[in-house]
């Protein structure tokens, strides 16, 4: 990634042009890539990527470049390959590498089988790693590990050394971890207790008081948590028993017969016990039988209604009834199984079920709707929510707006969701809406830009990145001028003017200068001087490429080139050994394109300007300054790329942002086939301005090539995110049928009275008959309220969110829209 462009030389850090002029180091230390990461999508996306030599990733800093090649050998892990021999075998394939030979070294230093699996998820055993396949790589090591002892393996491995004093904590580490131990090691069982491992330390863990199940493992007891875990499953079995032998039960009760009625539920229970045995559990523990009851009450959980509601349907009616068992049990001096105890569970149950549906049922009417799905909202809320729809260029419901500005705080967007399904007061506007998106789109990007041809823009795009390339090599230039000023007189070696003149690329490259008259005009020496040996080397320069192929040059000679830059090259060692003002301009020339020309040519300006010439690629450009996955400063680099072009040629920020927002909400827009795109706006803020980046990046190529259409645009897209805050039909059915039941109102007679006559089945269920035009006239209501004007939505929101609810009220204001009972 390219970053800010000094304006002069001398405005390189001393490490930037150690980095330039350090070329003895090996490739990888010089990328600031130890281990040799080749550069692509993976590489791109790490913190510190600064572009590519060519095939491997250059990273800013020798911190960010470790962290790559650590993030690397940790994606290995993750994906399967945790031995030395599998992460070998990829990152230096046998194609190009003494893969064996690799393996066997790293292998030797990290004091590992090649094929034993490594934790590379532990930090301290990548951090082993990498140095090991930095020092293979770069021909040095970061630490040399080949001394480490088990103690210290054991450290990187465990976090501890295993001994007796530095035990491993079998607490800390995983189960497939511990399996790895070995006998001897110490260790610590989860209550500190230390000792040292006689065999197998995944079969048990030891705690104080234990006793030993054999020779020195130490086995933990049931304990209440894992009691209470064993016994739900129970109940659950318990409970599916009951429910299906109900008849039978009754029956039993009453005296009938039970063949008429089939099996009671304690006999099929009884049949299962038998059938498990020593596998059906029991609880042990007090704890443990609540669970046990909870597993019984489990179907409530199927109850309709939010998260809330289905919890209470089965928590409720179990703790009763356990509550109500245990203290039958206690006044009977603790016998268990007597028929008052089980007298006791079940009236235990109906009134933890009665008093679930008491809750659940009382509800019904707009104002309840608005209390349950927008408690919480806060004035300043609603203020926001109304100024957002004040400057919105698409009009938008009460909901969407309050929606976006509490980040989707509320449940109004699925109550906006169910009333356009209840009825059509909201339908005029929604099918409005893809055309009201599509000219506010219209009027941002006329103001950005006007429209201009796809194919004029790129050319401009081409020849204003090339001005940049060709400006920022002339500055680069005239910084070493003085360098060259200095070589008139100073003269080549009469040996090294023979070698250059025996070489025929040199000799014609001289002869084509002092044959053409301009250009022999500016040579002041003879051939030994200097600066006729640099004006030999640019006339090679300019050969060079003539000879090179290309879509201009079809019949150029790779060949012919090669000799000419051979030639070249020769000519610049000489004269450099020869003079060291030469030296310095060469060094000058190739240090200031390094840091000033090459970013350029890596970023944006190089892609844009390095396209064909017979016909630029508009798509390629925009791509170029606005990648669909952007890197960290992508902003920065975007908002550089234009300026500069825009300084060659002020004609082509403008048009290259309109384009590239033209064309992202045409593809987002695309009609569906029963019509237009409801939610295009909405999937065109998404992709292209969701990801934080992007939104920065588009942003601040608006406020540099049409810094008075910034305002608008922000608004523009605060508004179509607010409209992808509507929710789609046909989704979330227990919320429609929850929301339905509040418009219609309900009866707490029902509920109670099927909690009573259906007590394994779902306590709490609101029940009662349905008053569709009730249903129809409430969804009417919120209909006109959610297109009304902000004040009056306000005021009505507020009233019926702070309205009093007492008896006659009792808990309407249940958190339906959020899935949770209050």
């Amino acid at each position: 990634m390219a970053g800010p462009i000094p304006q002069d030389i001398t405005q390189l850090t001393d490490a930037q042009l150690d980095a330039l002029m350090n070329l003895g180091s090996p490739r990888g230390v010089r990328n600031n890539n130890p281990g040799n990461v080749e550069d692509g999508d993976f590489a791109k996306g790490l913190p510190g990527y600064a572009g590519s030599d060519g095939r491997f990733a250059i990273f800013d800093t020798p911190e960010n470049g470790k962290n790559a090649n650590l993030r690397l050998l940790q994606r290995y892990g993750e994906t399967g390959r945790n031995t030395v021999a599998k992460v070998i075998a990829d990152w230096a394939p046998s194609t190009e590498n003494d893969t064996a030979a690799y393996v066997a070294r790293v292998s030797q230093q990290l004091g590992v089988e090649p094929d034993a699996p490594l934790n590379l998820s532990d930090p301290a055993v990548q951090s082993a790693l990498y140095d090991a396949i930095h020092g293979v790589e770069n021909g040095q090591s970061a630490d040399d590990i080949s001394m480490v002892d088990d103690a210290e393996l054991n450290r990187i491995a465990f976090g501890a050394a295993g001994t007796e004093d530095d035990p491993i904590d079998l607490a800390t580490i995983a189960r497939e971890d511990a399996a790895a131990l070995v006998r001897g090691m110490w260790v610590r069982g989860p209550d500190g207790t230390v000792y040292a491992l006689p065999s197998d330390p995944t079969e048990g863990v030891a705690k104080a008081g234990d006793e030993p199940q054999s020779p020195g493992v130490l086995v933990r007891p049931q304990s209440v948590a894992e009691d209470m875990a064993k016994s739900l499953p129970t109940g659950v079995v318990e409970g599916i028993t009951g429910a299906v032998g109900l008849p039978g039960s009754l029956a039993q009760m009453v005296g009938a017969g039970p063949q008429l009625f089939g099996p009671s539920g304690e006999q099929l229970n009884e049949g299962i016990r038998q059938g498990l045995g020593r596998d059906y559990y029991q609880p042990q523990t007090v704890p443990g039988e609540y669970a046990r009851t909870v597993g019984e009450f489990l179907p409530g959980a199927f109850t309709p209604g939010g998260v809330g509601t289905k919890i209470a349907s089965a928590l409720v009616p179990a703790l009763t009834s356990e509550t109500a068992g245990q203290g039958a049990r206690m006044l009977n001096g603790g016998q268990e199984g007597s028929m008052g105890e089980g007298i006791a569970r079940m009236a235990g149950g109906f009134a933890g079920g009665l008093g679930v549906g008491g809750v659940t049922a009382i509800r019904g009417g707009a104002d309840n709707v608005l209390n349950s799905a927008a408690r919480g909202v806060t004035p300043e809320q609603l203020a926001m929510a109304a100024a957002l729809r004040a400057r919105s260029p698409v009009p938008l419901t009460n909901a969407e707006a309050l929606q976006q500005v509490t980040g989707g705080g509320t449940g109004l967007g699925r109550v906006q969701r169910v009333v356009e399904g209840a009825t059509s007061r909201l339908a005029p506007t929604m099918a409005e809406r893809p055309n009201a998106v599509n000219a506010a789109i219209a009027n941002v990007l006329d103001q950005i830009s006007p429209s201009v041809p796809g194919p004029q823009v790129a050319g401009q795009a081409q020849e204003a990145a090339g001005g940049v390339l060709n400006t920022m090599r002339q500055r680069v230039n005239e910084s070493a001028d003085p360098f060259y000023g200095r070589l008139p007189g100073q003269t080549l070696a009469p040996d090294d003017l023979a070698t250059l003149q025996a070489n025929p690329s040199y000799r014609l490259a001289s002869d084509q200068l002092m044959g053409d008259p301009e250009l022999a005009a500016l040579v002041s020496g003879g051939p030994e001087d200097l600066s006729t040996v640099n004006r030999v080397i640019q006339q090679l320069d300019t050969m060079e490429g003539q000879a090179r192929p290309g879509v201009m040059n079809p019949t150029g000679n790779n060949t012919l080139a090669s000799q000419r830059e051979q030639a070249a090259s020769l000519a610049r060692q000489l004269a450099g050994d020869a003079s060291p003002d030469f030296a310095t301009a060469r060094q000058t020339v190739a240090t200031g394109r390094e840091a000033f020309v090459e970013p350029l040519r890596r970023g944006p300006i190089g892609a844009i300007a390095g396209q064909s010439e017979v016909q630029p690629n508009l798509a390629g450009q925009t791509q170029a300054l606005f990648p669909s996955q952007p890197f960290e400063g992508q902003a920065a680099e975007t908002t550089q790329a234009l300026r500069l072009m825009n300084e060659v040629d002020p004609n082509v920020a403008g048009p290259l942002v309109r384009q590239h927002l033209a064309r992202s909400a045409a593809e987002a827009n695309q009609s569906n086939v029963g019509g237009a795109n409801a939610f295009g706006g909405a999937k065109f803020a998404a992709q292209t301005f969701g990801n934080p980046i992007q939104n920065e990046t588009i942003m601040g190529a608006v406020d540099t090539a049409a810094p008075m259409a910034s305002r608008d645009l922000r608004d523009l897209v605060e508004a179509l995110q607010a409209t992808g805050q509507r929710e789609a039909g046909g989704s979330n059915t227990s919320f429609n049928n929850e929301l339905i039941g509040q418009m219609r109102g309900g009866n707490a007679a029902n509920a109670a009275a099927q909690s009573i006559t259906n007590p394994m089945g779902i306590p709490g269920r609101i029940a009662g008959s349905i008053d569709d035009w009730t249903a129809r006239r409430n969804a009417d209501a919120l209909a006109d309220l959610l297109l009304a004007n902000s004040d009056e939505f306000s005021a009505r929101l507020t009233r019926a969110i702070n309205r009093p609810r007492g008896a006659n009220r009792f808990r309407t204001g249940v958190a339906v829209a959020a899935g949770q009972e209050d």
